[in-house]
């Protein structure tokens, strides 16, 4: 269903630009936000918590100690951070570079269909959530796909990056579609490594903490946005997707 849902979204938005140009799809994301409030306000009932457990949650420094203290946790929430980092680096220049792509092959001013695009990203997607409930119904261990989900992931941003530079539009395809079929079979593995290895009580604070280096890693890239251009920011990527492949091979050891 998470799929189908930006499939779908991704061929409104095409027709929204259309008509109204680059500002439509935001015209109509409003109208769906709108819509998504309203069935909030109405249906959604009351969570409140219980007043008495208020301040005795897990201190960050409880959280740095337990993630020091067990190699598997710092792993895994090295990989998290190194993935989610490339592949946020990956959402902001995959439009650049398919557009100077589109302009080698077929001209510039030639429109990028960038919805189209989008909605072929999120099939992938789609694809590697399948070939994980099919490696899974394999007996395949988690700790291999990760080791796969991340060495695949890494080969196709290093090879993004060349095309990038060279401006190949079949093998920037080719190798951005890879990527998001790593990035379906991602999402699931990540989550079973998390509950498998991260203590319940503190995940939420755990994973918190290794967003601090998941951030740093994408606001540096972009800050260096201009010395890099987008085949450099495409190989930041690569080179951390290569670390979190490293770390995902040493927990399936």
């Amino acid at each position: 269903g998470d799929a189908l849902v930006p499939i779908l979204a991704g061929q409104l938005a095409a027709a929204a630009a259309a008509v109204c140009g680059p500002t439509g799809p935001f015209e109509l994301s409003a109208g769906f936000l709108a819509a998504g409030a309203l069935a909030a306000g109405l249906l959604w009932k009351e969570n409140v918590a219980d007043a008495g457990a208020a301040g005795e949650g897990p201190s960050v420094r409880d959280a740095v100690a337990t993630v020091r203290g067990d190699r598997k946790i710092l792993t895994v929430g090295a990989m998290q951070a190194l993935f989610e980092g490339a592949m946020y680096i990956f959402v902001l220049q995959w439009p650049p570079a398919l557009a100077k792509g589109v302009a080698k092959v077929f001209g510039q001013g030639a429109a990028t269909p960038f919805g189209a695009v989008f909605s072929c990203f999120m099939v992938c997607c789609l694809l590697g959530s399948t070939t994980f409930q099919a490696l899974a119904a394999r007996g395949v261990r988690t700790e291999r796909k990760a080791a796969g989900t991340m060495g695949l992931a890494a080969a196709a941003m290093a090879g993004a990056a060349v095309s990038a530079k060279r401006n190949a539009m079949a093998s920037l395809c080719a190798a951005f579609f890879a990527f998001e079929l790593c990035v379906g079979l991602y999402f699931p593995t990540i989550g079973t490594l998390r509950s498998k290895y991260v203590p319940e009580g503190q995940r939420a604070i755990i994973m918190n903490l290794f967003g601090i280096p998941l951030n740093m890693l994408v606001v540096g890239c972009f800050l260096s946005i201009k010395k890099l251009g987008v085949p450099g920011a495409l190989s930041v990527a690569a080179g951390a997707l290569a670390l979190a492949a490293a770390a995902a091979a040493d927990l399936a050891r």
